[in-house]
């Protein structure tokens, strides 16, 4: 499920570098997915720049400060299905996730520009919006921001260019709140009849 920040992530940088969908990309944006095999790609020509890298750091963790023990172990009721007639309760688990995002440009200008627009950005709180592909079809909204207690790490990137030119690259550390883990567990929704005898109070 943690793939769904990642591309929520990516297609809103997408957007907005290139809110009118047009074919030739000023920057190019690839998400974390793409990133894999990203010298690859640099080495075999199929990358233009600048471009933003999106990296979610591979550890993370359950976000103490947001835990809450019924929604982790019982659950609440969220969903209700008519057709099989079951309740589903969403058992919720808060995680922290950090992302970097690496910038490569082949001159300092690009990359310092790209740096500015991307701090402004985050600056303050910014919100996206995921749907849950599970029984709840729910949305999540979460909020991206700098993490302040990180630095932009500055240097030069893939291995030099591949030994051939010279990339610039830079880190803009972000994380992000309100993210959850999901799971729903079915129960059945009973009917219960009851009648009540009148009481016939004697004269």
């Amino acid at each position: 499920m943690i793939y769904l920040y990642d591309e929520a992530i990516a297609k809103d940088l997408e957007d907005s570098f290139n809110p009118d969908h047009m074919k030739n990309l000023s920057v190019r944006v690839i998400d974390p997915e793409g990133a894999i095999d990203i010298v690859a790609q640099i080495q075999n020509d199929k990358l233009s720049f600048p471009a933003v890298v999106v990296n979610r750091n591979p550890d993370y963790q359950v976000d103490r400060n947001l835990t809450n023990f019924t929604r982790m172990h019982n659950g609440v009721v969220s969903v209700l299905d008519p057709d099989t007639n079951n309740l589903y309760y969403e058992q919720a688990v808060p995680v922290e996730l950090k992302y970097g995002l690496t910038i490569l440009a082949t001159n300092t200008a690009d990359m310092d520009e790209l740096v500015r627009e991307l701090l402004f950005k985050y600056t303050s709180m910014y919100f996206l919006t995921i749907t849950i592909p599970y029984e709840g079809k729910r949305k999540i909204r979460f909020g991206v921001t700098i993490d302040r207690d990180s630095s932009i790490d500055r240097s030069s990137g893939t291995v030099e260019y591949l030994h051939a030119g010279t990339l610039y690259q830079a880190i803009v550390p972000l994380r992000c709140e309100g993210c959850v883990l999901v799971n729903y567990t079915p129960a059945k929704l009973r009917r219960t009849a009851y009648e009540i005898e009148p009481v016939v109070k004697k004269p």
